[in-house]
Parts: C-alpha cells; structure tokens; sequence
C-alpha cells in the first residue's frame, strides 16, 4: 500500500497540520526520505510529536516506516527507466494491491444491495463500465450502467441506502462527479470508488476504495498525449476473480 492511498483511507482522522505535513511530502519525496525528525518538523513548521502522530495517524508504527515507504516509492520511481519498464511496474503493482486486498466487505455490499450502479463520464470510463458489467453479469451479477447526467440526476430521485454505486474516475475530482457522490452520501447510500492512486476527493467521500496506477506519456507520437489504461481491466478481472473465491468460500460454511 502506497502513501497516497493511507492518506485517503484516514483522511477522516487528519486535521490542518497533518495535511500540511503531507503537502510538504508529497512535493519533497526525495528530500523527506533522507531527513531526520527534527529536520522535517522544521520544514513543516511543527513539533516532533506532530510529525510522530501523524505518522501513526495513517497506521505507520512510527517515522522509520514514514521513512521507509519513501525510499521504496522513490526507488521504484527511479527504477522505471523507459516507458515498458514504466507499464509492467504499474501493472505489478496493480495485481499486487488487489490481490492483496481484503475485500469482504466490498462483496457482502454487493450482494447486500439490492441494486447496483456504475457510474462514470467519459470514453475511458464508459469502456470500464461496460467490462464490469460483462464480467459481473457471467458471475449472476447484473449491474446497472448509469450514462449520463440525467440519469445520475434521475437515480437520486429512486435509489436508497438498499442500493450501490460504483463511480469510476481517473481523476477523483471531476466536479460533477464528487457533487452527484456527496448527494449520494447525504442520503446515506454507500458508494464504491475506482481512481487512480492517488489523494482525492471522490476516494476520500466514498465508502470503499478501489485503486489503479497508470503512466501519462506526454507526447510519444505526433505530439499526442497516451495514458495507459489497461490496470482498470486488470483490476475489474482480479476483483471478479476474487469475488468467486468469495462466494465459493460462502457456499462452504
């Protein structure tokens, strides 16, 4: 598990400070990594304790696991030395997060609801919407695909907390999006997010994270810029792998 995603899995627990220490962070990766204690405090402008606590805050024993999670990111940043490097990395890190995983309680909501919604804006989403639900509907699972901002309007009008919604962005901070998923939330109806790794709104409003790391290329060809998506599909097939494992082991007890 990367930092970015320990930041949105207790971001409920970070007050000022800590999102001021890791703003400093995040910008000074390779810094940070070789900076005592009391060197970053004084950086942050703040006490050793709230350096200490903040670690602890995003389940870290202590500053040396801090310490130690930045080496590891800025080596495997530095190791990604040319773009098919750069793509194979993501894609092990990707099976590797899922696959490692705990993800109960992500299959007892969907087969708890009583129904469930894809939602996303975009071509990229629109194509992961559509593998969810082929490789969902294989499994006697039948998701509902929610195309645009009428019908996400329309939804609010029938769904209850019975109900789910996956919403799929790259980003996590389409406005519309995180506007539609904190109506959702007000009406207590949970919602599973997939974005990219990385501090989020959309990850930070929802109930449940599911994360992909991706590679922007700028401009590789004619001046084009290509993003490699294929960890959402790798996502979406260990999931639905998972969940069959899932439901076998129920079928056991």
């Amino acid at each position: 598990m990367k930092l970015e995603e320990l930041i949105n899995q207790h971001y409920d627990h970070l007050n000022e400070n800590d999102f001021y220490i890791w703003n400093y962070i995040s910008k000074h990766k390779k810094e940070c990594e070789k900076l005592a204690i009391d060197q970053l405090a004084y950086k942050c402008n703040v006490s050793r304790t709230t350096i200490l606590r903040f670690a602890q805050k995003i389940s870290l024993k202590g500053y040396s696991e801090l310490k130690l999670y930045l080496k590891l990111e800025n080596q495997q940043a530095k190791e990604s030395t040319n773009e098919i490097e750069m793509v194979c990395d993501t894609y092990f890190n990707v099976v590797k997060s899922i696959k490692e995983k705990d993800c109960t309680e992500i299959f007892e909501k969907m087969d708890s609801a009583r129904n469930i919604y894809v939602y996303g804006v975009g071509m990229v989403q629109s194509s992961i919407k559509k593998e969810l639900k082929r490789i969902f509907m294989s499994g006697g699972k039948i998701l509902y695909d929610l195309s645009g901002y009428k019908e996400s309007e329309f939804s609010l009008n029938t769904a209850t907390s019975e109900d789910l919604f996956i919403i799929i962005s790259v980003s996590g901070e389409n406005q519309f999006i995180i506007d539609f998923a904190s109506k959702l939330k007000v009406r207590n109806i949970p919602i599973i997010s997939i974005t990219r790794l990385k501090e989020n709104t959309l990850s930070q409003i929802s109930d449940y994270n599911l994360y992909i790391s991706s590679v922007t290329f700028p401009k590789p060809i004619n001046g084009t810029m290509y993003e490699s998506v294929t960890s959402y599909f790798i996502l979406i097939e260990i999931l639905f792998l998972k969940y069959i494992e899932y439901k076998k082991g129920r079928a056991e007890i």
